[in-house]
């Protein structure tokens, strides 16, 4: 049984792709840091062009140092709580058949504890993060010779890379990818366990 809506326009291939971003955390998750963290850092790396190449800013390395990581960290926050917002809780697609279509639809936590939650784990995380990003941007400049915007164009991917490997193991453990369904589904067996107690 097909519950998609017969007046859709995107494709079945493409709805699959979106159903399963939406059903599996561990998917949407990652998915949603990697995409908020390169568009935050090819949007700095275009600002940090434009500002030395057309409008003839010339600062010390420190200085685009110092805007790309403010700017990213505005950046990144922005983008990845929209599309948080757009993986766990807008739901324009039903479902295939009504196992996916009770998957799809199982409550997901409240948007603002949840996305505070991940943005807590990704603060811990943060500041391997910087490290990575900002210590690489200045060497980059200072010992390479980079142009400051091709220093960050490097350094921000591999901080999202190592992160992105240590907070994928990190939520194994934690529960942080446990799909919504599951996640209701255990704690209707802890009630009902705590019942009978």
């Amino acid at each position: 049984m097909e519950f998609d809506p017969p007046g859709t326009t995107i494709r079945p291939m493409t709805h699959r792709l979106f159903r399963l971003y939406q059903r599996k955390r561990i998917i949407n998750i990652n998915a949603n840091i990697i995409v908020s963290g390169l568009v935050s850092t090819l949007i700095v790396v275009a600002m940090i062009w434009l500002m030395k190449e057309v409008f003839g800013l010339h600062w010390p390395s420190w200085g685009y140092t110092a805007f790309s990581g403010i700017m990213d960290l505005m950046l990144d926050v922005g983008i990845f709580t929209s599309l948080h917002w757009v993986a766990n809780h807008w739901r324009p697609l039903d479902g295939r058949n009504e196992t996916e279509h009770a998957k799809l639809h199982a409550p997901a936590p409240n948007i603002v504890s949840d996305t505070t939650r991940l943005q807590f784990e990704r603060a811990v995380i943060s500041p391997l993060y910087y490290i990575i990003a900002i210590a690489g941007t200045e060497f980059l400049q200072q010992h390479e010779g980079w142009h400051p915007a091709w220093a960050v164009a490097l350094a921000y991917p591999a901080g999202l890379a190592v992160t992105r490997t240590l907070h994928t193991i990190w939520g194994f453990k934690t529960g942080t990818y446990i799909d919504h369904h599951k996640r209701n589904l255990a704690d209707d067996n802890d009630r009902t366990q705590q019942g009978s107690d």
